[in-house]
């Protein structure tokens, strides 16, 4: 779990560094294009450009009032005030209910802060509006491990694989997990909700 950890942890640093002040709202076909490319590419420093472009993508919002709250949320973050940036997501979610990265922002304050019940539901509602959201599901798959639901978190590292086959250290996790058994629940993420891949 530790090298898993320190993985995830980079990858929260890389998504808290991307540029949040794009013009234009993520587009779906961007999205799709830049996903396919991430299923075959080979190359470490191809696959580093595409995971930064995809949270790039999740992060652009059109509108300057929202662009502002993003921007403003990831460096509350960044700098540590984490109670600040729930309320700056909180405040996005509520004008922007639909952008997805609002929520898996607030989720991942949520978690920094040790919030799990939080966490989870705002991460539910990302994977709602993104379900190839290798993060949230990454994301989840911690706080499930963590709670000692090891079946919904195998279920959640699965799709964050599933999307991202080129997380560092999540087969070894996955490995670890099932090793420590568990009945499968009738709801494998606990999110209550179908989501995709699942």
């Amino acid at each position: 779990m530790t090298c898993f950890r320190a993985c995830f942890a980079a990858l929260l640093g890389v998504m808290l560094g991307i540029n949040a002040l794009a013009q234009n709202g993520g587009s779906n076909t961007m999205l799709d294009t830049l996903f396919a490319k991430l299923q075959t590419a080979t190359d470490p420093m191809a696959v580093q450009s595409l995971e930064a472009a995809i949270w790039e993508q999740w992060t652009m919002v059109p509108e300057g009032r929202q662009r502002e709250l993003m921007m403003r949320g990831m460096v509350e973050m960044q700098q540590r005030q984490l109670k600040v940036s729930v309320d700056t997501f909180s405040k996005l979610i509520e004008i922007a209910p639909d952008l997805s990265e609002a929520w898996n922002k607030r989720a991942t304050a949520y978690w920094l802060l040790g919030n799990f019940p939080a966490s989870l539901s705002d991460i539910c509602e990302t994977l709602k509006r993104e379900p190839r959201h290798f993060g949230a599901y990454s994301g989840l798959g911690m706080i499930r491990a963590e709670m000692g639901e090891y079946p919904r978190a195998v279920a959640a590292f699965e799709l964050a694989r599933k999307y991202n086959p080129h997380i560092i250290g999540i087969g070894e996790e996955i490995d670890r997990l099932k090793a420590m058994g568990g009945d499968e629940p009738s709801d494998p993420l606990g999110c209550n909700q179908r989501t995709a891949g699942r």
